[in-house]
């Protein structure tokens, strides 16, 4: 065997040495009899060659100055080993060859190939495909990332998240596919777990057939979740064969890490938390085929364990470098989170648990886990102790102009207050009930804040004369007492909300708000380190959010120390349905709906931007929860600019027709500033 290639079929890599030149485009100096010279049979003599399909096309991904891995499946008219040649050049017509390594698509991976090409220049263009028997897969482009100390003007590329199969549509990818990208990065969700569950319905592009699955455990709502490795292969098959996403594969290399939707909605570790008693069991096999079936899928440079029982038996959170400019973090933060803070059965739900979580009681229970830890973070972590240590040396000992996050979930603080919130809605009704009254609005809200925390909430709704409100009245408006009472208190007593919405809020405790103590530690690291430049790359939401991330959200004067630039999802429905569904159907959260939406005439106004601002002023530059997109940064040594691109709705049936970029907003990052510019 050629000492330049070699099997590693342990974690399922393959890996070959680029040559100066080779002898044509069909030739190998292969040595080792594995079928190379003879694939899918012999011409000569009368056996008819073999043709196969790449029915996912192929991909490349994690560019390093030096190496690239190469992707495709290929399968036959059997479920036997496919040989296959991997072939490399520095043209797309082949002419100069520098790889032809025989490898085998095997059943045991799905038919899948990852190969590995090292010897490499940096940052060059190379253009790859495969063969099998007659039949060649369609050609792939890549490019390595420039030499480790390398002067690099300018790096664009994109991030991605949240392209769920079965909403909205992917026209987005075709509209990356017309960048000129250096690479892409993917967030995660890039599948779904699930089909028909609710967050699922409303429209989809036709192109998108509905999915099955050929295992799926049924849930009570009628969703099925994978569960199989058959079940989460089943789905990158038929993500994969969208052509958009497909074609996007081809022309960019990407740097992909995962989020909960390829194992399981909300996870942490090897739980689910579908119902509330759900992470009470560990679901190891699931997690570990979910592991598997991205492993098999993605062009990543990770390796898989399958002799280790463990569900942590692959590493994917790793380190890339662009030259001098650029140092790119991927971290992984749902196989060594720890459970939610209030778990679904304290909560009794996800409301109180994941989402809508009272923030007071949240710190409280975070500071005893810690407390009962001895001081350590792990109970209360995303990152686990060993990757959050990996994440402060690689940051400490960056050298490069900028370090970027690949980071799953938000660091913004997303608060709500839910007594100011409710007092400004009163004032508001009072001043529609009475215009006389508009001027007061300011002063209106403030009263009937004090008014409502002095409430007695005994009873589970709160109980007020309203001191503070008749006073303000009284002393403004010549309203005496004694009409407030009898005209004025009935009609504010009609529309108080239940005691438990007159709280402060965090609005989804899956993300970085749910671990603040971790969050601060990090952000004191920062700090405290120098780390200059730092900007997260994040997704999950479905929604555009830009901002500084600060110290400490809760203290007097909390400090910026890094910036959060946030994608809506490519497809995924958006962060606004989601809060306007919990109004819509939680009665406890009703009264909150004209926070979250107002409707006229059977048309809906988002109120949530807005209501987001009000709490949230100090720090969300940027807001748009109600988006399907994508980011394309642009990023030179004095600046990083960002453009979110919102994308058009469905065209009934079908993707919108190009160009599918409905707006674009553009923000700016300047060196040595953690604060965001949006462009007006």
């Amino acid at each position: 065997m050629d000492r330049r290639k070699f099997l590693k079929w342990g974690s399922f890599l393959t890996v070959s040495a680029a040559t100066a030149s080779l002898a044509g485009c069909n030739s190998s100096d292969d040595d080792d009899d594995d079928g190379g010279g003879n694939i899918g049979g012999d011409p000569g003599g009368g056996t008819p060659p073999a043709r196969f399909q790449y029915p996912q096309g192929v991909a490349s991904g994690d560019p390093r100055p030096d190496s690239i891995i190469l992707w495709t499946r290929v399968i036959g008219a059997d479920d036997a080993a496919v040989p296959v040649r991997v072939q490399l050049a520095r043209d797309d017509a082949f002419t100069q060859l520098l790889v032809d390594a025989s490898v085998s698509a095997e059943p045991d991976w799905d038919h899948t190939v990852r190969h590995k090409v090292t010897g490499l220049d940096a940052g060059s263009t190379y253009y790859y495909r495969f063969v099998a028997g007659v039949s060649t897969s369609p050609v792939g482009r890549t490019r390595t990332a420039p030499a480790e100390n390398a002067a690099v003007a300018k790096l664009k590329f994109a991030f991605i998240s949240c392209q769920d199969w079965s909403v909205n549509h992917w026209a987005g990818f075709d509209e990356l596919a017309a960048q000129d990208l250096d690479f892409v990065v993917h967030l995660g969700d890039y599948v779904y777990e699930t089909v028909k569950a609710g967050f699922q319905t409303g429209g989809v592009e036709s192109a998108h057939a509905p999915l099955s699955l050929p295992d799926g455990t049924a849930r009570a709502d009628g969703a099925v979740y994978a569960t199989t490795l058959a079940d989460y292969r089943s789905l990158y098959r038929s993500y994969r064969s969208d052509p958009r996403l497909q074609a996007l594969h081809a022309r960019f290399p990407i740097i992909a890490i995962w989020d909960d939707h390829e194992f399981s909605d909300d996870c942490w570790q090897d739980r689910q938390t579908y119902d509330i008693a759900d992470d009470e069991t560990p679901r190891t096999s699931r997690r570990r085929s979910a592991s598997q079936a991205w492993f098999e899928f993605m062009p990543a440079d990770v390796s898989l364990d399958l002799a280790n029982p463990s569900f942590q038996n692959l590493q994917i959170y790793r380190a890339f470098r662009f030259g001098s400019l650029a140092t790119l973090l991927m971290t992984d933060e749902r196989l060594y989170r720890a459970d939610h803070v209030l778990p679904e059965q304290q909560a009794g739900s996800e409301i109180g648990s994941r989402y809508f979580v009272p923030k007071r009681l949240l710190s409280q229970v975070e500071a005893l886990k810690i407390s009962n830890a001895g001081g350590q973070l792990t109970p209360v972590s995303i990152l686990g102790n060993t990757q959050r240590d990996w994440w402060k040396a690689q940051l400490g000992a960056s050298t490069t102009a900028w370090n970027l996050w690949g980071n799953e979930v938000s660091l913004l603080r997303m608060q709500f207050d839910g007594t100011q919130a409710v007092a400004g809605l009163l004032a508001q009704g009072l001043a529609a009930a009475q215009p006389g009254l508009r001027p007061l609005v300011p002063f209106m809200t403030t009263a009937l804040a004090q008014d409502l925390a002095g409430a007695d909430h005994s009873s589970g709704k709160p109980v007020t004369a309203y001191p503070a409100l008749s006073a303000l009245l009284d002393a403004q408006a010549g309203i005496p007492a004694t009409v407030f009472a009898a005209q004025i208190k009935p009609l504010l007593d009609a529309q108080l909300p239940p005691s438990l919405l007159l709280d402060q809020y965090l609005l989804n405790a899956d993300q970085w708000d749910g671990y603040n103590a971790e969050r601060k530690d990090l952000m004191a690291f920062v700090r405290d380190a120098g780390v200059r430049n730092l900007v997260a790359l994040t997704g999950d939401i479905h929604a555009f959010f830009a901002g500084p991330v600060m110290d400490d959200y809760d203290a007097a004067t909390p400090r910026p120390v890094m910036v959060d630039l946030v994608t809506a999802g490519i497809s995924s429905n958006s962060f606004f349905s989601y809060f306007k569904s919990v109004v819509d159907t939680d009665p406890t959260f009703a009264p909150a709906k004209p926070l979250i939406y107002t409707q006229a005439a059977d048309v809906v106004k988002n109120a949530f931007n807005d209501t987001l601002k009000q709490f949230n002023a100090n720090w969300l530059r940027y807001i748009d929860t109600d988006a399907q997109g994508f980011a394309v940064v642009t990023l030179t040594s004095t600046e990083l600019r960002c453009v979110f691109n919102k994308l058009k709705p469905l065209d009934g049936t079908k993707a919108p027709a190009l160009p599918a970029v409905a707006s674009q907003t553009v923000l700016t990052v300047a060196s040595g500033t953690p604060e965001v510019t949006v462009a007006a």
